[in-house]
């Protein structure tokens, strides 16, 4: 059980942007499909896994008071994992991950250090992005909509550098800032308790929600002006639901709204890399079963 707790303590379910924009990037812009998947691929999702675990290990130590407040799933406050294990788990991702990015490439390496680095002044004094109204979101825009996405280039050189263009990272940009802003709602009481300035925190929900919804249009003239049409669709769907949120306050209507864009880009991404979509069911399979015996709660769930 215990192992089991050091790997859901790394939030896995919550990969799934990071991995769903590397395939989908993968798919789009260098036309590749299951049979083509190499180990280089798999290296750099390792990497990319480790990155992100590292993240979620440490805003778990400095976010340890807002999320007693905002009753959040914790690890360490139900004392399953200490402070000194939790400093151990962030120092070994770190260590791998950077060790296995330079291994890939000198452009990969620096990719992987940039996350790393976002990761610790996301959640650590004196920078704490995470807590300030507009840098939490651009850390979180930029992590995942620019940086992940050109990650699928082991090198960068003269004739691959113009192979993302913008569109493909614009697109990302957009849609994870729409959902970021969304998920800094549910959290509003714990961190205005806890002294935070998120955006939910300094502003009108009503004006959150119509800025996720801006960006979300933003996105469907992004994919649409890029011929990337089932991109589009995700955003169009996303926005709608995203849309009935300014005319009602429940929450699960709003949680289903955060979790949505997520869980199509899962699928499309599932549908070019069929073996992605056996992981992830298996994964969500292994998740109920873990939280339910540890917590005796359902997760994951949609609402």
């Amino acid at each position: 059980m215990k192992l089991l707790d050091y790997i859901f303590a790394a939030r896995p379910l919550l990969h799934l942007p990071v991995w769903s924009v590397y395939l989908v990037s993968l798919h789009y812009h260098l036309e590749l499909s299951n049979d083509q998947f190499a180990i280089t691929d798999i290296l750099i999702l390792l990497s990319l896994t480790l990155a992100t675990s590292a993240s979620y290990f440490i805003n778990q130590i400095y976010d340890y008071d807002s999320d007693k407040q905002n009753n959040k799933l914790g690890f360490l406050q139900k004392g399953y994992i200490s402070f000194v294990e939790m400093k151990t788990l962030y120092y070994v991702c770190v260590v791998l991950s950077i060790g296995i990015a330079f291994n890939i490439s000198i452009f990969i390496g620096f990719l992987i250090l940039g996350l790393l680095v976002l990761g610790v002044i996301y959640s650590a004094p004196p920078f704490r992005l995470k807590d300030r109204p507009f840098t939490g979101l651009l850390a979180n825009a930029i992590g995942y909509g620019f940086v992940v996405p050109f990650t699928i280039m082991p090198d960068l050189n003269m004739h691959n550098s113009g192979l993302l263009g913008w569109d493909n990272p614009f697109y990302f940009f957009l849609t994870i800032g729409a959902i970021y802003i969304l998920t800094t709602i549910p959290d509003k009481e714990g961190d205005k308790n806890t002294g935070k300035r998120t955006l939910a925190v300094i502003l009108p929900i009503s004006f959150l929600k119509l800025m996720a919804l801006m960006l979300l249009i933003d996105s469907v003239i992004v994919s649409y002006n890029s011929n990337f049409m089932l991109l589009a669709i995700i955003s169009i769907i996303s926005a709608s639901v995203v849309c009935t949120t300014l005319f009602s306050e429940s929450e699960k209507v709003l949680f289903f709204s955060i979790k949505l864009p997520i869980l199509l880009l899962t699928v499309l991404a599932g549908c070019f890399f069929y073996g992605y979509l056996i992981f992830v069911v298996a994964l969500l399979v292994g998740t109920r079963l873990y939280y339910k015996k540890r917590f005796n709660m359902e997760y994951p769930k949609l609402t």
